[in-house]
């Protein structure tokens, strides 16, 4: 999903490391941040990561194997969860860094 989404924005796909801690980070960041704004709760940060990264493994291992059968898709699914948990935990300290600060409470009253 984000690696179709930096392909369009910028022509050509993006190198992994961007890809995954520099342009994933920022958008699946922003999103999350803005979905606390809304709830005014800073605990749907990480929820909304991870949901938005096991949406994004779902849809590229769908992509890469989905005729290999129920069983890949399940372990692929799995491994590739693991295989972006450091950069999932990245955009969590960066987006929960953001929601706590205190102009976000004070402007959005974010709990």
């Amino acid at each position: 999903m984000f690696k179709d989404m930096a392909f369009y924005m910028f022509g050509a796909p993006l190198d992994s490391f961007v890809q995954l801690f520099i342009f994933e980070p920022i958008v699946i960041g922003i999103i999350a941040i803005v979905i606390a704004m809304i709830t005014k709760k800073s605990w749907t940060v990480f929820i909304t990561i991870v949901v938005l990264n096991l949406i994004d493994n779902f849809l590229l291992v769908n992509y890469q194997f989905g005729g290999q059968g129920f069983g890949t898709i399940i372990s692929q699914n799995i491994l590739f969860f693991f295989e972006k948990f450091f950069s999932m935990f990245y955009e969590i300290i960066i987006a929960f860094i953001v929601v706590k600060l205190p102009f976000m409470h004070n402007k959005f009253k974010i709990a």
